[in-house]
């Protein structure tokens, strides 16, 4: 199965989203060629979501099988949620949407719970957690290297994928809804 994942921030987020999806889809027992999408190059949650940006990459990317559209939700103060829903409604069979709480840092953020000082229930309440918590940890666990330490930060995933899954009730969501999609006959 090929996949492409739509970011709100390729440079960044590619370095939090791709690995976690490649641990949802091994977790389902799926084989899966994850990418994210290199261009257009987007530039925030509103490119992200933008109906007619949205439907040339499904249009110009005829190959994929699974389309990810992640963004943050930043408390849906833009209506994250109404949009990443009209985009999945509108790309039925071939798009899912998915809105990180508050943002994909917080995945990140996941899988150093034991080094926050803070609850983890409070983090994910926070409208802005990777500017309070995930760049401090990030400079204190070395923000040089590709994706400002993101990917170096992410090798803590290996063998904590079912904390962060339990930890993130979105992914769990995300990963129930691939499953039903499986199942659905493929679209004509």
């Amino acid at each position: 199965m090929k996949v492409l994942i739509i970011p709100e921030d390729q440079e960044l987020d590619r370095y939090i989203v791709k690995p976690v999806v490649e641990a949802l889809f091994a977790d389902l027992g799926v084989p899966a060629s994850v990418n994210v999408l290199p261009e257009p190059r987007l530039r925030g949650a509103g490119e992200a979501l933008d109906k007619d940006t949205v439907a040339s990459i499904v249009r110009d990317s005829p190959m994929e099988d699974l389309f990810l559209l992640i963004v943050d939700r930043d408390c849906n103060r833009e209506q994250h949620e109404a949009k990443a829903a009209q985009r999945q409604a509108e790309h039925a069979g071939k798009l899912l949407a998915c809105l990180a709480v508050q943002e994909v840092e917080v995945w990140l953020l996941a899988l150093y719970k034991d080094r926050l000082k803070v609850t983890f229930t409070e983090v994910r309440k926070d409208p802005d957690p990777k500017e309070r918590w995930a760049e401090p940890l990030l400079k204190e666990l070395g923000s040089e290297g590709p994706g400002r330490g993101r990917k170096a930060a992410m090798r803590a995933l290996s063998g904590k994928w079912r904390s962060l899954h339990d930890t993130c009730p979105e992914l769990l969501d995300l990963q129930r809804r691939i499953q039903a999609w499986q199942q659905q006959p493929a679209p004509v």
